[in-house]
C-alpha cells in the first residue's frame, strides 16, 4: 500500500457507511456453484476433511499433478484434519508409480483407488529390471506393504505371500532374490518374521 489507512477508512467506519461491503470472492461461486457448501463463517470437520479430500481430487483429475495433490493433503494432515489417511497412502503409490516406477503415465487416481492391494503392489514391481529388483524392492515394495499394515494390521504378511507365490509359478528368480535378501545374518531384511520367511518359501 502506498499509505496509511485513514481512519475513516477502517473496516468499522465503512461498515456503518456501506453496510453493503461486496464480496470481493463471488466470483469464485459464480464459476463453482458446488464450492457454496464450504462458503460458512464457522466451518465444521467434516466439511474441511470434504474440502481437503475434493480439493486434491480435482488436483490430480484436473491438472495431473500427483505431488500437488499429496502436498496439500499431507498439510491437511500436519493440521490435525482426520480421514485423510487412506487418500494420503494412495496418493503416496500413485506418485511412486507415475515418478518413479515407470508405470502407464495414464493411470488415474480413481482407478487406482478401485485396484486392490495385490495389484497395486504387481504395478509397483511389474517393469523392474533383474538388476534393479532388489532396489526396487526396498525402494518401493516394503514401504508399500507398510502402509497396508497401518491400515489393516495383519495384511502386509498375506500380500507378500500372495505376491510372491504367484510370481513363482511362472519363474522363481525374482522370489529367490528376495528369500536371498532376507537372510537372518542380514542386517536389512525385506522379510524381517523368520517364521514368516520359511512359510512362505515352502
Amino acid at each position: 500500500k502506498h499509505r496509511d489507512k485513514d481512519w475513516c477508512e477502517e473496516l468499522e467506519c465503512r461498515m456503518v457507511v456501506e453496510p453493503s461491503l461486496q464480496d470481493e470472492s463471488e466470483f469464485l461461486y459464480a464459476a463453482q456453484p458446488e464450492l457454496l457448501r464450504y462458503r460458512t463463517p464457522e466451518l465444521t470437520v467434516d466439511k474441511v476433511m470434504d474440502w481437503y479430500q475434493t480439493r486434491a481430487e480435482e488436483i490430480e483429475h484436473y491438472a495431473r499433478q500427483v505431488d500437488c495433490a499429496l502436498s496439500l493433503i499431507r498439510l491437511g494432515m500436519e493440521r490435525n484434519i482426520p480421514g485423510l489417511l487412506a487418500l494420503c497412502d494412495n496418493l503416496v503409490t500413485l506418485e511412486a508409480l507415475v515418478y518413479e516406477a515407470g508405470c502407464d503415465l495414464t493411470l488415474t487416481l480413481k482407478e487406482l483407488q478401485q485396484m486392490k492391494d495385490i495389484e497395486k503392489l504387481r504395478l509397483l514391481m511389474n517393469s523392474c529390471s533383474e538388476d534393479k529388483y532388489v532396489t526396487s524392492a526396498y525402494q518401493w515394495m516394503v514401504p508399500f506393504l507398510h502402509r497396508c499394515e497401518k491400515q489393516s494390521p495383519g495384511v502386509a504378511n498375506e500380500l507378500l505371500k500372495e505376491y510372491l507365490v504367484t510370481l513363482a509359478k511362472g519363474d522363481l528368480k525374482f522370489p529367490l532374490k528376495i528369500f536371498q535378501h532376507s537372510k537372518p545374518d542380514l542386517q536389512q531384511k525385506i522379510i524381517p518374521d523368520q517364521d514368516q520367511l520359511m512359510a512362505v518359501a515352502l
